[in-house]
């Protein structure tokens, strides 16, 4: 039953080979997704206004339209200072067609938004258990049929300890599960994406996990039926000696760390997975960008030569993407 459950998900992705730069991935064969977890840098010295967050909101915001304005963005760590940033900056990008969801002020240091031009047909913010961490699902109409995204940023494992004892008070499916409190973060997260759009939707669960691929949530999910899109599109593992493939391990609490172009990352924590309909085409792979400006894999990986205030990063983490179409 899992190999028959997980061959229909590998059918989640046809990345597309090339696409015209003047054409939105949105209104033609796929869609374009970016997830990053942008730092709300409220560990950064004072005087530095929270690691130049203006600056990195800036770059952002260029790094966007260098990459034709992709048609999903998942952020996370968005506090409120952000989050006015974000509102300031975002309808002077990609001619305003970005809408900014959820709308209104965050009510913790950490929640998410998703910057999309895709139509939007309804959003849910849920709060995980533990009371800080949430998952915010948005969902959209697309080329590829309904697309239900669920964003999220989760607590990693307690390090070098196992994961707990089942939580008493969860709520399903995590009660029925018996998941300890951060297993059922991810379980909570994947649910929440299980539970719209009907049976024709691709499903998107993505953000900053804090745990690596070798962990048991990550495996569970998979065993689930969700498809890495890292690794569906053959990219290699997070290699720390050289930093290929890894997206966070730079240090988040200084703003020389996002200033250093040396500064390399060290394990995978980020992902993008999805789960499709039954009825899509053999999917093919390709990790390029080629002419539509989003490939599959990390995304914006090398330092920024020319960042304002002096930035080589955005963030202490390096963002994924993946170019997703599906076929009938």
């Amino acid at each position: 039953m899992r190999k028959t459950v997980v061959a229909t998900a590998l059918c989640a992705l046809l990345l597309l080979v090339s696409a015209p730069p003047a054409a939105a991935a949105g209104d033609g064969d796929g869609v374009r997704i970016v997830n990053l977890n942008l730092l709300h840098g409220v560990f950064c010295p004072a005087e530095t206004d929270g690691c130049l967050a203006p600056d990195r909101v800036d770059l952002l915001m260029r790094q966007l339209e260098d990459a034709d304005c992709p048609e999903v963005v998942g952020l996370q760590e968005i506090n409120a200072v952000l989050a006015k940033l974000l509102a300031k900056a975002v309808p002077k990008t990609c001619d305003g067609d970005y809408e900014i969801v959820p709308s209104g002020k965050p009510t913790t240091l950490d929640t998410e938004r998703v910057l999309t031009t895709l139509p939007i047909t309804s959003t849910k913010v849920e709060k995980l258990v533990g009371g800080f961490r949430t998952a915010t699902r948005v969902v959209m109409k697309s080329s590829i049929g309904p697309l239900v995204l669920v964003v999220t940023h989760q607590e990693g494992d307690p390090e070098g300890k196992p994961p707990g004892p089942p939580c008493r008070n969860c709520p399903p499916p995590c009660k029925e599960q018996q998941a300890p409190i951060f297993v059922c973060q991810t379980v909570a997260a994947a649910a929440l994406a299980d539970d719209a759009g009907g049976s024709k939707a691709v499903r998107v669960l993505m953000g900053d996990f804090n745990v690596t691929p070798a962990s048991a949530r990550y495996q569970g999910l998979i065993a689930a039926g969700w498809v890495d899109t890292y690794t569906l599109a053959g990219n290699a593992e997070c290699d720390a000696s050289t930093s290929e493939g890894c997206t966070a391990g730079r240090d988040d609490k200084t703003l020389e760390s996002l200033q250093d172009p040396t500064k390399r990352q060290a394990e995978r924590i980020d992902f993008i997975f999805v789960k499709s309909p039954a009825s899509c085409e053999q999917p093919q792979t390709d990790t390029a960008s080629d002419d539509d400006g989003v490939g599959t894999g990390l995304w914006n990986d090398e330092p920024t030569v020319d960042g304002p205030g002096g930035l080589a990063w955005t963030s202490d983490h390096t963002g994924v993407s993946a170019d997703i179409s599906c076929g009938k």
